[in-house]
């Protein structure tokens, strides 16, 4: 059904920049408890950027956990392995994360897998579900074959595509993960203003975030206009 659903989805719109908002799409149609997906790319410890989804409201939930640092994908990334959060779990490990889920989004339960193949270290899948219940009942069995099925799509394309420049895919600066590169810009600004390291001047920049109520790109955006403080 994964391979149905993405063959679909690769006839409407096959604009390689778009491949992980496809995959995204894939996923939400290949489980049916699943209502929104989302696809992140790790290239360090403290540097993950989301780089599709299969809807707004989905980009919304996984800009969350890039922006906060914490989430049952940074947790699935880290520790190898198939995360399962319904709402009481996500509000005991990741607070913070379970309060802005539940404000912005219809979401209450993540299920959270790093992808299949060699980009299981780097690549992780969020699925995002409406009903608490889904998070227990969706079949590990399932989740794992589309995961494989994403790392191979996402494999394959960096292995093939013929339109990378110094070794990037075209989904890594596609528009999704355009729009976070703004944020590591910022951090970039922000460590040589204060003379501290990344992770520091990341903090920084979460904490301007959330003391303004804004959003991360939009934290970066003002500093990199000069204005929110730098000193």
């Amino acid at each position: 059904m994964f391979a149905a659903a993405l063959g679909h989805l690769e006839t409407s719109s096959a604009e390689p920049a778009l491949l992980p908002d496809r995959l995204a799409r894939a996923c939400v149609a290949a489980l049916p408890q699943v209502d929104g997906a989302g696809l992140s790319y790790t290239f360090t410890a403290d540097r993950r950027l989301p780089v599709g989804a299969s809807d707004p409201v989905a980009a919304t939930a996984e800009r969350l956990q890039f922006a906060l640092g914490e989430g049952p994908c940074l947790t699935a990334q880290r520790q190898h392995r198939l995360v399962r959060a319904a709402l009481p779990e996500l509000q005991g490990s990741w607070p913070v994360y379970a309060g802005q889920l539940v404000t912005g989004t219809p979401f209450r339960g993540v299920v959270a897998v790093p992808v299949g193949g060699p980009l299981g270290g780097v690549a992780g899948i969020d699925l995002y579900v409406r009903s608490p219940g889904a998070v227990t009942t969706l079949s590990a069995d399932d989740v794992q074959t589309v995961a494989d099925l994403v790392g191979a799509a996402l494999a394959d394309d960096l292995a093939t595509a013929d339109d990378r420049l110094a070794g990037t895919p075209s989904w890594l600066t596609g528009p999704s993960a355009e729009a976070r590169e703004k944020v590591w810009i910022a951090v970039g600004y922000l460590a040589g203003q204060r003379a501290c390291t990344t992770s520091d001047a990341l903090a920084l920049l979460r904490a301007h975030a959330f003391t303004h109520d804004l959003d991360l790109e939009r934290a970066a955006e003002l500093v990199l206009a000069g204005e929110l403080p730098t000193g």
